[in-house]
């Protein structure tokens, strides 16, 4: 699909700011409004006034979780062109960036867009069934924070803590748990009713390390492996991809993974990884192989067990993509 005109959308929790490339008055090329389905309709106003038409534009924004859900909203009810990209690409597309506000950043992901047109994917409204399991998600996920918060409580209590304290705390605990499982039993029953995400779900699961969790966070955040045309890219995204960071001859960094990243995918991960290492023999030779080669120690245990995590996310892609159960290989 060819675009003539590119918006580019910072957001934040309470508002946006809108970019036109190409520009061709600065001061009128920007536009600040209220992250609502009336500030968007603002925008759509502005947008007309200028000419540009909606057959023409496409609108670019950074994939921010949350806060970029009135944009796509929106977007899907009026049938705009919609492309939701990794903060880290865009970051990194910009080089260096003198000064920051938010106009500005909404102009530069404007020409990011512009510079990137033949490489754009547009956003692909996710399944209601996605949808559920992600709020489901992030359900689970409150119901674990309290649980720690009173594993925790406990052991701060230490002597101090009387029996009717301590009996109310872990009273609170199991309800926590039951409240976990009943979460845990609505996601099974909503993937069995979605052939395709059934499909996918078991193929992943066949993978060493991924349990329940894993399983549906990556088709969650993949949008059911439709929104990522590799593996790198989605290890990219979560913030598993290493990057080399060299210059010249005098530049010589170790090569390491961004601090941009989705951290409770990564954290999810790791737990895939370190559970993987246990069960894999395979896996858990290259472990072992790659921190004598590393000369053990703390920070070689991260590097090599982010690689592990890498191989994961390698292996989920590819049993989906070939439609056949991951299958324990030594090496």
């Amino acid at each position: 699909m060819y675009f003539s005109q590119f918006i580019g959308v910072d957001i934040s929790k309470d508002t946006l700011d809108a970019a036109v490339y190409p520009a061709k008055d600065k001061k009128m090329d920007f536009l600040h409004f209220d992250n609502t389905q009336k500030g968007l309709m603002l925008m759509m106003s502005w947008l007309k006034r200028r000419g540009i038409k909606v057959s023409e534009m496409v609108i670019c924004a950074e994939h921010t979780g949350v806060y970029t859900n009135p944009l796509i909203e929106f977007a899907n009810k009026k049938g705009l062109a919609l492309s939701l990209n990794s903060p880290l690409d865009i970051k990194r597309s910009m080089g260096i960036a003198r000064g920051k506000n938010d106009a500005v950043d909404a102009g530069r992901i404007a020409e990011y867009a512009h510079s990137h047109k033949d490489k754009l994917k547009l956003y692909e409204k996710p399944s209601d069934v996605i949808k559920k399991l992600q709020y489901l998600l992030t359900e689970r996920r409150q119901y674990m924070r309290q649980r720690t918060a009173l594993i925790n409580l406990d052991c701060a209590m230490g002597k101090y803590g009387t029996p009717e304290t301590r009996s109310r705390s872990e009273s609170a605990r199991h309800h926590c748990e039951k409240l976990v499982k009943k979460v845990e039993d609505q996601m099974l029953s909503i993937i069995h009713s979605d052939p395709d995400i059934q499909r996918n779900y078991d193929l992943v699961s066949s993978v060493k390390g991924i349990g329940l969790i894993n399983a549906i966070n990556t088709i969650v955040f993949t949008n059911n492996f439709k929104s990522f045309e590799t593996p790198r890219r989605y290890a990219c995204y979560i913030g598993v991809a290493p990057f080399d960071h060299t210059s010249g001859i005098s530049v010589k960094g170790r090569t390491q993974v961004s601090k941009i990243c989705r951290t409770q995918q990564k954290a999810e991960l790791s737990m895939a990884a370190r559970s993987a290492i246990i069960s894999d023999p395979g896996l858990r030779k290259y472990y072992l192989r790659k921190m004598k080669e590393k000369g053990g120690g703390k920070d070689a245990h991260g590097v090599v067990l982010n690689a592990v995590k890498f191989k994961i996310i390698l292996r989920m892609f590819a049993v989906v993509r070939s439609g056949e159960p991951y299958k324990v290989l030594n090496y």
